[in-house]
């Protein structure tokens, strides 16, 4: 059709620019252009049909792929939602299978860590130095240990066992309690003790060393009953020999117990030495009123018997030079005082016997407060030297942590030995302190009833002299 309306406007144009043209040529010109046209349409028409038939064509073509398609994308959707399934189900087991395997290396791993801290403590690990590669081989990480590793665990363990059952009796090597490493003579039974002896007939218990490959003596020696049956049994003398449970370790802690006298002190610290300045002290105190108190004599009967005598026979300056002479009673020195208000009234010599017991007083009681003091203060500072030794714990707590016991026993020690001290050294003190008071109070009461009984003989018998006479002290 475009081509048509082409032609027409073409027409026009050569009419209008050819003018002077004849009008039958423009016509004949036209029909063979019509002619023209419609052929060159007939022929587009064709054309066309062939072109949609060709495209019908593709087009079912194209539906056809497409639902094949289709049905291929539903079967693989199917395939892939069962694949998911089937993924899902086989991660499940998996998972489950990764939780025993875990399950089961931790329990391995753990029994190897186990069997290793048991070895490093187990006295038949020097005879088998295959054991340590055995349980490195086990932990390594990341690895998980198969069947073989496994039997071998059970292997050390089952060598254990029968080692328990053994008598082993043969020269070691093994390092002294001085650090020096010599060779001896050695019976193990079972797993349960050691002992050596060496060529110069030193005897000891042994325990394996910090790595658990060697043997080291203990610290502590066995007494001489138990060094006898020992050496019977290693003569052969005897088929008795001592087991020790313990490993040796109870003669350790024995060992490690009997300390000097000066190590116990240095592990208590600086604030020992005002402890036993305050021991030393209350030590001299109590010596000396001990010997000052024994020098005075508490009971004075026949004495007094005699000077209620004189008295009630008007004795005056007898009875005054009797007690001059018999000083050392303190009682004595109290009536002497009370004699030189002989004459006087009821309450003057009442007055004059506790003016002369309050002179006594001072001389008995001394320093018996000073030693009250002093066994006060020894357990307070044993108590501060228990809050310095915990703060110096607690500050190796803050930095160190808690993954060492040891690293705090010092701070630990110096709180408990102040205080073990501070009591040690009170609680005699106190006991001492009570015993001397009880003797003061003795001599008080001795006195206050031998002066109540010569008051009442002065009230009874008035002297042979002029009635409220004081007498004086005789020269």
């Amino acid at each position: 059709m475009k081509k048509i309306i082409i032609t027409l406007l073409a027409i026009l144009t050569l009419a209008a620019s050819t003018q002077a043209a004849d009008l039958e040529s423009v016509s004949q010109k036209v029909n063979e252009n019509y002619k023209t046209a419609r052929a060159e349409a007939a022929q587009t028409r064709r054309s066309i049909a062939a072109q949609k038939k060709e495209l019908l064509s593709e087009s079912s073509a194209l539906k056809k792929s497409i639902a094949g398609k289709k049905q291929n994308f539903k079967a693989l959707k199917n395939q892939y939602e069962a694949l998911l399934a089937e993924e899902k189900k086989l991660k499940e087991e998996l998972a489950e299978q990764a939780h025993e395997l875990k399950t089961i290396d931790g329990a391995i791993r753990t029994s190897a860590k186990q069997a290793g801290d048991f070895f490093s403590e187990s006295l038949t690990t020097p005879d088998h130095p295959d054991r340590q590669p055995v349980l490195e081989s086990i932990l390594k990480p990341n690895i998980f240990p198969g069947m073989e590793s496994i039997r071998n665990l059970l292997h050390l363990y089952l060598d254990e066992m029968r080692a328990g059952g053994e008598i082993s009796h043969k020269d070691t090597n093994f390092i002294t309690e001085d650090g020096r490493k010599t060779n001896g003579e050695t019976i193990r039974v079972g797993t349960f003790a050691t002992v050596f002896r060496t060529p110069d007939g030193e005897l000891g218990f042994l325990r394996p060393d910090s790595n658990g490959n060697g043997l080291k003596a203990v610290a502590g020696k066995p007494g001489w009953q138990l060094s006898g049956t020992i050496n019977d049994f290693f003569d052969g003398k005897s088929n008795l020999f001592p087991v020790d449970i313990s490993n040796g370790a109870a003669l350790q802690r024995l060992a490690q117990t009997q300390k000097s006298f000066t190590e116990w002190l240095s592990a208590g610290g600086i604030l020992v030495w005002p402890i036993l300045l305050v021991g030393l002290i209350a030590a001299l105190l109590i010596i000396e009123r001990f010997i000052a108190l024994s020098r005075i004599r508490a009971n004075s009967s026949k004495n007094m018997s005699h000077i209620i005598e004189m008295i009630s026979q008007g004795q005056w300056p007898q009875c005054r030079e009797f007690c001059l002479q018999k000083s050392s009673f303190p009682t004595c020195r109290v009536i002497n005082h009370t004699l030189q208000y002989a004459g006087t009234s009821k309450e003057v010599l009442e007055n004059a016997f506790q003016e002369g017991l309050l002179k006594e007083m001072p001389l008995l009681e001394r320093f018996l407060p000073t030693l009250n003091v002093l066994a006060a203060v020894a357990p307070l500072l044993g108590l501060l030297g228990t809050v310095t030794g915990m703060i110096n714990t607690f500050q190796i707590i803050t930095i160190y942590g808690t993954g060492d016991p040891r690293m705090m026993s010092g701070g630990i020690s110096e709180a408990l030995v102040t205080t073990q001290l501070g009591l040690a050294v009170a609680v005699p003190i106190m006991l001492l302190h009570h015993i001397l008071d009880r003797r003061v109070d003795k001599i008080v009461g001795d006195m206050e009833e031998k002066g109540a009984s010569i008051a009442v003989a002065l009230m009874k018998k008035e002297p042979a002299t002029e009635k409220g006479t004081v007498y004086g002290d005789v020269a």
